[in-house]
């Protein structure tokens, strides 16, 4: 009997022993993109739900359990450790190519992170002269060979030759014959605002019932002075507080500082730029006063036209000088402009 009782207790133990000692696996995650943590599951756990991951400019297509992303993974017991691939195909994007010829290059699609090479490719165009290749539509910045396509992407030619723009005026306005003696700065932007299709509602008199006024002496903050009468104010208004005033109506925006090459970039737009120079085109030099630079002999009008081979531009003067609208020597404009340099674009 004794040694019946000792069976019965081995077995006991035998059976004790194996009590709580499911076998764990990992599952790990190879992705070459977002990073996703690994699992630790039971032996025969069914994996359900696996996690997406993502990748710049692929589709994420599921997970393999090959590295050559050839078996797709279809579920199943997990009975060993194990590793798991994302797969991945890779998205494509379109190349669009800007001559301003009538010979076009017809757009390709390229897969993301390829490198397109312009090098090679040459152009003609009567009278200009081809420059090259560029990343945006004022051709100042080159077009790199050597950065991939990474989005849809427009690449432009470059050409150089004559430029000649004119932009039409559709109400010149005169401000002395209005009687406004210091209303250049709302005849320029009113002009500006009608040329690119707003404020067609208002005429010279209402638009100038809306001018900003500076809240003390300082033409930096609004108008400052007396829009009918010489006063011994500044009777002016600099470019930000132009630019924020035509933002009711359009977009104004201030462009101070820029170059020439900048100007003529904008009238190819078809933007008419409101400048700061000085009546008559006298020549102008910096004056200081306690709330800021401003310039001798100022007067605003409204840049509308650039030809490059006479070298002149083409202004619409709201003092009425020369009948109002007429070309200008480049030297005479820059003579006036550039030691302020203030201009706000318009459209």
């Amino acid at each position: 009997m004794k040694r019946k009782i000792l069976s019965i207790l081995t077995v006991s133990c035998m059976c004790l022993s194996f009590a709580g000692c499911a076998r764990e696996y990992t599952v790990d995650f190879k992705t070459e993109g977002s990073p996703v943590e690994s699992l630790t599951v039971e032996k025969g756990t069914v994996l359900e739900n696996l996690p997406d991951t993502q990748r710049e400019g692929y589709d994420f297509t599921g997970w393999y359990i090959d590295s050559s992303e050839t078996q797709k993974y279809v579920g199943g017991a997990v009975n060993e450790d194990t590793v798991l691939y994302a797969g991945w195909k890779v998205q494509q994007r379109t190349v669009t190519f800007e001559t301003d010829i009538e010979s076009q290059i017809d757009p390709i699609t390229v897969d993301y992170g390829t490198l397109v090479s312009m090098d090679s490719v040459t152009l003609q165009k009567e009278g200009l002269t081809f420059t090259g290749w560029y990343r945006d539509e004022d051709r100042t910045v080159p077009y790199d060979s050597s950065v991939p396509i990474t989005e849809d992407t427009v690449i432009y030619a470059g050409w150089e030759g004559p430029v000649h723009i004119e932009l039409g005026v559709k109400a010149f306005i005169d401000q002395a014959a209005a009687g406004a003696r210091e209303g250049c700065e709302g005849a320029s932007l009113l002009m500006a605002l009608q040329m690119t299709g707003h404020a067609e509602e208002y005429d010279y008199y209402s638009f100038l019932d809306e001018i900003p006024y500076s809240p003390d002496s300082s033409p930096y903050k609004g108008f400052a002075g007396n829009l009918w009468e010489d006063t011994a104010e500044i009777d002016a208004m600099m470019p930000q507080p132009v630019a924020d005033w035509g933002m009711n109506y359009g977009t104004a925006i201030n462009r101070s500082g820029c170059d020439v090459r900048q100007l003529i970039s904008m009238l190819k737009k078809g933007h008419p730029v409101i400048v700061w120079t000085s009546i008559h085109f006298q020549p102008s030099e910096l004056t200081y006063y306690e709330w800021g630079t401003y310039k001798l002999y100022n007067h605003v009008m409204l840049l509308i036209g650039y030809d490059e081979e006479t070298r002149q531009f083409k202004i619409a003067d709201p003092a009425g000088w020369n009948g109002g609208i007429y070309w200008v020597s480049y030297e005479t404009f820059m003579g006036s402009w550039d030691c302020y340099r203030g201009a706000v674009e318009v459209y």
